[in-house]
């Protein structure tokens, strides 16, 4: 799918893989509806990138529904969808609160599927991709060594959802699928990363303009499918 001329929302695009998610997509050719914590921020986003802005906090699913609402004012329809907001916990069994978990799943877990459930009208219309940026971290197939108790149950979760919504959407053409950025030099992987933002934002990009076949329910590492 050419991304000319198509619409295209990216949560926590102010900064990180999400802000170079946004830009890859502007300079194919979409109007990028660039989404912040608040509202300078993600207006800045938006300047950057020549798209639009919407705002708020993924800590309750009141302030994902009014996200939800900022989108549907600006637009009928959505062609992609890319949930890049993540928060993470570095916590073990033996120190992880309450809180933390709350935290972790409000933003990771909770905002995604919720904020997919309110723009389902206009994903619906635009026949759109959908796209989760998830971690190794929550991967099954490889095992867990431990640690991040709170960040690896959301990604294993929301990887879950992926599956559950791509079968649950595919009769409306919407291909909704996972991925894990790799590595990145960003406030959440560190200096010592070994991907920059711009190479993780395209191959997250790529997944955005998957044609009409798709495939869909699959999880993605450089462009090539890996086991959940």
């Amino acid at each position: 799918m050419s991304m000319q001329g198509r619409t295209a929302l990216v949560t926590g695009s102010t900064r990180g893989v999400g802000a170079a998610v946004a830009e890859v997509l502007a300079e194919q050719g979409a109007h990028v509806i660039c989404h912040g914590r608040t509202e300078a921020a993600a207006r800045a986003a938006g300047e950057r990138v020549g798209g639009s802005a919407v705002w708020g906090a993924f800590d309750t699913v009141e302030s994902v529904l009014a996200v939800a609402a900022q989108v549907i004012a600006q637009v009928s329809e959505l062609h992609a969808l890319v949930h890049s907001a993540a928060t993470l916990e570095v916590d073990t069994l033996a120190d992880i609160t309450p809180e933390h978990l709350d935290d972790t799943l409000a933003v990771n877990v909770k905002a995604p599927i919720f904020l997919t459930q309110a723009l389902l009208e206009p994903l619906r219309r635009g026949r759109a991709r959908i796209v989760v940026v998830s971690s190794t971290e929550g991967q099954l197939a490889r095992g867990m060594p431990g640690g991040s108790l709170s960040y690896r149950l959301s990604k294993t979760a929301i990887h879950a959802f992926v599956a559950n919504a791509a079968a649950e959407l595919a009769a409306d053409g919407i291909i909704v699928n996972a991925v894990h950025p790799g590595w990145v030099r960003t406030d959440m992987g560190g200096e010592s990363a070994v991907m920059s933002p711009r190479e993780a934002g395209e191959h997250v990009a790529w997944l955005a303009s998957f044609p009409e076949a798709g495939p869909t329910g699959r999880y993605y590492f450089e462009r090539r499918e890996i086991p959940w």
